[in-house]
């Protein structure tokens, strides 16, 4: 079997875009064959396109994305009907076909199964085509930005997948745990205990307190102090709150156990700690 193939985005700046639009296709036409000098994003809206990329052959449906890359040839293989985003753009990738959960890894095909990925891509994609016709001041930057946070959005969802297989995760779980972990990002500043999170996923605490740790190696109210503590820090740094401000801002409504949280976590004492 061959091996995905990634690309793996080293330096942290936007892709330039040259060309983007919405393209409809329908039989005789079928894809010249070309080796094009940047990379062309293909996402699929609705119909089927059949591609040949050096030796590998694509058949791509409804919600499939692709990356071209500049490295090799590609080619039409059939006529069909198809709408489809495509998109050439410049950025410093580097192929890989390591995993590393720690970098930003575009694959280069994806299926995109989630209706709220597929909601987002798509709301995404008629930004940026909008933005860049329009050729309003700036615009260039904003749909590299709209097409980063394309890319950030099937990279993420992508390497969850990846996590999901590794920590051996199934059921209704593969799905929950994600979005837990963005509620307690998001909410950690406010009162969350183990009952309202059973209301919210209509699970026993337990199990999820269980697959949780598979996921992530941590229990959920640890993961919680570490995005308070976190935040805690970055607040102290400000030199604007006092200390009682701070665990109120977040989460923690007891200042001495927050003191204590803290300093076990950093070694200091939040009134040391600047």
């Amino acid at each position: 079997m061959t091996e995905p193939i990634y690309f793996s985005a080293i330096q942290k700046e936007l892709p330039q875009v040259s060309l983007a639009d919405f393209a409809d296709i329908k039989p005789p036409y079928i894809h010249f064959r070309r080796k094009y000098h940047e990379y062309i994003l293909y996402y699929i809206l609705s119909g089927e396109l059949y591609l040949t990329e050096g030796d590998t052959e694509y058949t791509l449906g409804e919600n499939d994305f692709i990356l071209l890359d500049p490295s090799r040839e590609h080619v039409g293989r059939k006529t069909s009907t198809c709408r489809f985003l495509y998109v050439h753009f410049s950025f410093p990738f580097q192929e890989t076909t390591k995993e590393d959960a720690n970098t930003l890894l575009v694959p280069k095909y994806y299926h995109i199964e989630s209706a709220q990925t597929i909601f987002s891509c798509r709301a995404l994609s008629e930004k940026l085509i909008t933005t860049y016709h329009n050729r309003n001041i700036y615009y260039e930057e904003q749909a590299g930005c709209y097409l980063f946070e394309l890319l950030l959005i099937i990279a993420r969802e992508h390497i969850t997948g990846i996590h999901v297989e590794k920590a051996k995760i199934h059921g209704a779980a593969r799905h929950i745990i994600p979005d837990l972990i963005t509620f307690l990002n998001e909410c950690y500043s406010k009162d969350i205990s183990s009952e309202e999170i059973e209301q919210k996923y209509n699970y026993n605490f337990d199990y999820l307190n269980r697959q949780f740790k598979k996921w992530t190696g941590q229990t959920i109210f640890h993961y919680l102090n570490g995005i308070r503590i976190e935040s805690a820090k970055q607040l102290l740094s400000t030199g604007y709150y006092t200390i009682s401000d701070v665990a109120l801002k977040t989460g923690f409504r007891d200042v001495y156990y927050f003191s204590r949280v803290f300093k076990k976590s950093t070694g200091l004492t939040p009134g040391k700690y600047h």
